[in-house]
C-alpha cells in the first residue's frame, strides 16, 4: 500500500517537474512521509524511478486489454501520455540515469513496441487501417519516435504537439472506418 502510494506520487512528480528536479526530501514532503519511509521500500531515487517505468508498463498493458477497439486502445494510451507526461523526463533519465535509460526504459519501448504492432495488426484485420503500412515502422513512431522529437518544437506546449501530430498521423494510416472512430472518440 504505501510502496504504490510512493510509486503513483513520484510518477505524478516525475512527470509534471522532472525527474532531476525531484529529491527524496521533495517526494516524503509531498506524501506527508519521512524519508526513510521511502527507503524502507526502495533502495535509492533510481530504484523509485525504475518502479515508476515498470508501473506505467503494467497501467499501459491494462489500458490495452480494457479497450473497446484496437483503435480505442492506441488513442487511450496517446491521451493518456499528454495527460502525464513531461516530454523532458525521458531526456533527463537518458542523460542522469543512463543505466535505468539502457536498461529499464529501453525495455518499456521494446514491450510497448511489440504491443503496439500486434494493435496494428489488429486494426488491419479489423479494416480500421490501411493494409499497406510497415507496421513496425508506425509502431516505433507513436511509442518512441514522436517522444524524442516532440522537445524540438520549443515555441508550443510538448503535450500540444505531442498530440497534434499523433492525431494527425493516427488519422493518415487510418481507412475511412478508422477515422470516424477516431472522429467519435
Amino acid at each position: 500500500m504505501v510502496r504504490q502510494r510512493i510509486i503513483n506520487e513520484a510518477s505524478e512528480l516525475f512527470g509534471r517537474i522532472g525527474v532531476k528536479s525531484v529529491t527524496m526530501d521533495d517526494l516524503a514532503r509531498h506524501l506527508c512521509i519521512s524519508k526513510r519511509t521511502i527507503y524502507e521500500n526502495f533502495k535509492s531515487k533510481e530504484g523509485v524511478l525504475i518502479a515508476c517505468i515498470k508501473s506505467l508498463s503494467e497501467k499501459r498493458q491494462k489500458s490495452f486489454y480494457e479497450a473497446d477497439s484496437v483503435l480505442c486502445a492506441i488513442l487511450a494510451m496517446l491521451r493518456n501520455d499528454v495527460k502525464s507526461s513531461n516530454f523532458n523526463t525521458i531526456v533527463e533519465i537518458k542523460k542522469y540515469y543512463p543505466q535505468v535509460y539502457k536498461q529499464d526504459v529501453s525495455r518499456f519501448y521494446a514491450e510497448q513496441r511489440s504491443k503496439m504492432e500486434q494493435l496494428i495488426h489488429g486494426g488491419i484485420r479489423e479494416g480500421i487501417f490501411r493494409k499497406d503500412l510497415n507496421v513496425e515502422i508506425m509502431a516505433y513512431f507513436f511509442c518512441e519516435g514522436l517522444v524524442h522529437n516532440v522537445e524540438g518544437f520549443g515555441v508550443f506546449s510538448s503535450s500540444c504537439v505531442f498530440e497534434y501530430v499523433a492525431i494527425t498521423m493516427l488519422r493518415g494510416i487510418c481507412t475511412e472506418k478508422g477515422i470516424v472512430i477516431i472522429d467519435n472518440f
